[in-house]
């Protein structure tokens, strides 16, 4: 009689089993329509400033910002990808999975496979939902 040997994969992200985003103040918004979307989202309190919020994200979380360049520098320190979403022209406050910037930046997520990724990232998602994918240096 033979013996079947079993088998299971493990398939391990490289960012993590669930993808964490950090919404800077101005995209607090978001939080929904990102969780609806199978995203882990953190908000930092009120008025944190961009230390604190990277601080927050260290260790391979993702800071999603309008505000790009006050985040990129220290992204290899801190160890965290930024999604930049300046050139979204519109931000849709719809708190669900029909809100159009959260369907931009979670399609951009997918598509460039950032949660896979090892290494520090800039994703800069564009108005018409492509995006551009840069590995920091």
């Amino acid at each position: 009689m033979e013996t079947v040997q079993t088998f299971q994969d493990v398939v391990e992200l490289a960012k993590g089993a669930h993808y964490t985003i950090v919404l800077d103040e101005h995209l607090r918004a978001l939080k929904p329509g990102l969780e609806d979307e199978g995203f882990k989202v953190v908000l930092p309190r009120q008025g944190a400033g961009d230390s604190e919020i990277k601080e927050l994200a260290k260790g391979g979380w993702t800071i999603a910002t309008r505000n790009s360049r006050d985040f990129i520098d220290d992204a290899l320190h801190y160890d965290y990808d930024v999604i930049a979403v300046e050139d979204v022209k519109f931000i849709d406050t719809k708190p669900d999975r029909s809100n159009q910037t959260v369907a931009k930046i979670a399609g951009a997520i997918m598509r460039s496979q950032l949660a896979s990724r090892k290494g520090n990232f800039i994703l800069r998602v564009r108005d018409d939902g492509s995006f551009h994918l840069r590995q920091l240096p």
